[in-house]
């Protein structure tokens, strides 16, 4: 093992635990000693010899890591803190900003790192602008400055390379209209388009790094460029700088992502040795690539270089076994089919603690359905690539138009893989759990690698054995009561949270023609987290609010079901009834007035009345609408109530409107949420569940506007994804977009 490795591994070990907060509240000194000490008695425990004499190096670049780390962390605690308590900011956006919008920017000061979410309340700028705020509630969260009712007025407009980005962004939209979505998120690592469906159908199948720019990708692309340049009669060298050339300019275009940047500096590193003819260990090569992101050390906390680096180090691994360890015998298609099998199981090995971690599930197809999909990526990738990049727009259409075959094969792939049985697996490790398995998985490589393989395959068996000591799967209870909005794309599915660990779901998404968000979202969410399902809420049957309830209902053994009981005749109703039924689930009509206690958590349904639903047409008029309340905080959840049921609910329930907490009716349409009916509310939180560039142009700008006018802050599930709100019954913590905050104090009304 090279010492560049050891060397790398020490510094990102050290950087890590002092960037993570392990060692955080350690005076540095100390911190330094233990590194030194720690990796010293390592060194000399692991091996003698050469390994042992290099023992004291490498407990020096240990304390360098942890001082780095340990000074990095603190510094920015003072930005954020000093960030908190300033009466202007400028913020470079990295989302398009209007009215009403939860936008993520950082800060341009040099030398001080700063994250924000910033709730605007007038202005707009496009991604990469740098602007100017002069005005906001500012409040600071865990590791991000928050900005609430921000006003904002633009200093500048993108760079060169955020302009090429929007513009591009654009033109993928035009060009592949539906797959624009995923085509965006492989070209230029934009994902925030992707649907809820679409993204649990990938993890599920084991594909889900493919949904980002990852070493793959850049791996890519840099094979084929290379392969282009030489079939124009370059010679060698010109032809790998070229290549090379156009990687890097390619990686720098897209934001210089950490797995990218990665995979950029191995193909240079590969290219150099090769016109050198200086072979160099792939150990030296791969530790050169993982440490170069590493010039911002804050990268080792980046999941994605994180998966790019244990991923890779899988695949260096499974090239030496395949030379070693598979039979002579086996040639051809035999041998490679053996070979990528091996590759594509020990890849899924060494990420698994990260995934798990992460995301909560494990596919245990990855390793067939990425034998699957390589093929159609090595074409679908360098295809895409040129139809992003060639000026003629008639030859760009071809070639996108060449590519849609490609995106279907490996959108089938997903979906043939996903929807096997026991595709995969929902877990919750702990977080010793989930290092005991790093150990394992670190132990197993080594065996992999070396030629005394017996004792590390001992120690990975043994650190697995353990692991059925931990508990993997969800831990139950909650600090208060939660609400979570989950991101389902175009629908609503709410899941709230008792003190003692038990759910009230409040609809459950939408159902399309291979699945639904009940199967793909609500029913891992809640297993990961624990806990039964005292009772299913159904607003009103419209498809995109009840598709998932059946499948609910098979999986989580609801116990009762309230309804508005609208006399509707979809399909997805009638078979939810008869589910109902069969599973022998209780059924009631929500009635006006009528309270249900759980754990402490009370709701309060306020709507539809029965003479009040006879008389309607739309079901939306006729959504079923309640007030939850756990201690002072009271959360208004309305459906897709419109006009006609809030003016109903201000002449007959105006006095239990009030509450912090609003989920906005309708997904923000224009025909919600009055002018009145926002003002009965006086919201101090507005959630929005939205699909991402749906197609009924939902939310309503004017809404927006609206809501954050009343003094509400807009939280949208387009921008954030799944959005939870906690309490103790005084204070209210959100949960959003990775970052958490504390929310002004809500008032003690009573009502």
């Amino acid at each position: 093992m090279p010492l560049i490795l050891r060397a790398a591994f020490t510094w990102v070990a050290a950087t890590a635990a002092a960037l993570g907060g392990v060692l955080a509240h350690a005076p540095t000194p100390i911190a330094a000693a233990v590194g030194c000490a720690v990796f010293a008695i390592a060194g000399v425990a692991w091996r003698r010899g050469a390994f042992a004499g290099s023992a004291p190096a490498l407990g020096l670049v240990a304390a360098a890591g942890l001082l780095l780390g340990t000074d990095l962390r603190r510094t920015d605690a003072h930005c954020l803190a000093a960030a908190a308590t300033a009466r202007e900011w400028t913020l470079r956006l990295r989302m398009p900003a209007e009215p009403g919008s939860f936008v993520r920017a950082e800060g341009v000061a040099p030398g001080c790192r700063l994250l924000a979410w910033v709730a605007v309340r007038s202005g707009s700028a496009a991604s990469g602008s740098v602007v100017r705020i002069t005005r906001a509630e500012a409040s600071a969260g865990e590791d991000a400055l928050l900005l609430r009712d921000a006003v904002l007025t633009l200093d500048r407009g993108p760079g060169p390379l955020d302009r090429w980005r929007n513009r591009t962004a654009a033109s993928l939209d035009a060009r592949f209209g539906t797959d624009a979505p995923l085509v965006r998120a492989l070209l230029i690592a934009d994902t925030r388009g992707l649907s809820p469906e679409l993204r649990a159908r990938y993890a599920d199948a084991g594909l889900v790094h493919l949904l980002s720019i990852s070493g793959l990708h850049v791996a890519i692309i840099g094979g084929a460029m290379l392969l282009l340049f030489e079939s124009l009669r370059l010679t060698r060298a010109p032809a790998a700088g070229a290549a090379v050339a156009c990687t890097v300019l390619y990686v720098c275009a897209i934001g210089a992502p950490p797995p990218a940047v990665r995979s950029a500096t191995l193909f240079a590193a590969t290219a150099g040795s090769r016109l050198l003819q200086r072979p160099v260990s792939p150990w030296g090569a791969y530790a050169l690539g993982a440490l170069v992101p590493l010039i911002d050390p804050r990268t080792v906390l980046d999941l994605g270089w994180q998966l790019s680096v244990a991923g890779y180090a899988a695949i260096i691994v499974a090239g030496r076994m395949s030379r070693r360890r598979l039979p002579e015998a086996w040639r051809g298609w035999r041998r490679a089919l053996a070979r990528e099998l091996l590759s594509g199981v020990l890849t899924t090995a060494a990420t698994a603690p990260l995934v798990a971690w992460h995301f909560g599930r494990l596919s245990l197809v990855s390793p067939l359905s990425n034998l699957a999909a390589g093929p159609v990526v090595s074409l679908l990738q360098p295809t895409l690539f040129l139809a992003m990049l060639v000026p003629v727009r008639a030859l760009a259409d071809f070639t996108a138009d060449a590519a849609r075959p490609l995106l279907r094969a490996l959108d089938l792939v997903a979906s043939a893989a996903a929807s096997l049985p026991g595709a995969s697996v929902v877990v919750a490790p702990t977080l010793w759990a989930a290092l005991l398995a790093g150990g394992a998985t670190f132990a197993l490589l080594v065996a992999g690698w070396a030629r005394a393989w017996r004792a590390p395959l001992t120690i990975a068996l043994g650190a697995l054995a353990l692991l059925a000591w931990f508990p993997l799967g969800p831990t139950l209870g909650a600090a208060g009561a939660e609400l979570h909005l989950l991101d389902v794309g175009q629908g609503d599915a709410i899941a709230i949270r008792s003190p003692r660990g038990r759910w009230v779901l409040v609809d459950a998404g939408r159902a399309w023609r291979s699945g639904d968000a009940g199967r793909a979202t609500v029913i891992p969410y809640v297993r990961r987290r624990g806990g039964e399902v005292a009772l299913l809420v159904l607003t009103h049957p419209h498809a995109d609010h009840i598709g998932g309830a059946r499948s609910v209902l098979r999986a989580l053994g609801v116990r009762e079901i309230r309804d508005a009981a609208f006399v509707e005749r979809s399909a997805t109703y009638r078979e939810l009834l008869g589910e109902a039924e069969a599973q022998g689930t209780r059924w009631q009509r929500a009635r006006p007035g009528e309270r249900v206690d759980v754990d402490g958590v009370e709701l309060e349904f306020l709507a539809p009345d029965s003479t009040w639903t006879a008389s309607l047409r739309d079901p939306n008029e006729a959504s079923t609408v309640v007030r939850v309340r756990y201690g002072a905080v009271r959360f208004l959840l309305t459906g897709d109530a419109e006009r006609g049921e809030e003016a109903w609910l201000l002449a007959h329930a105006r006095d239990a409107l009030t509450a912090e907490v609003l989920k906005v009716g309708h997904h923000g349409s224009g025909t919600s949420s009055t002018p009145d009916f926002v003002a009965a509310v006086a919201p101090r939180l507005a959630l929005v569940s939205v699909g991402a560039a749906n197609l009924y142009g939902h939310p309503s700008a004017d809404v927006m506007r609206r809501l954050v006018d009343a003094g509400a802050t807009v939280l949208r599930t387009d921008q954030l994804g799944t959005i939870v709100v906690r309490t103790d019954g005084r204070e209210l913590d959100v949960e959003s977009g990775g970052r958490r905050w504390r929310v002004a104090r809500p008032l003690p009304v009573m009502r």
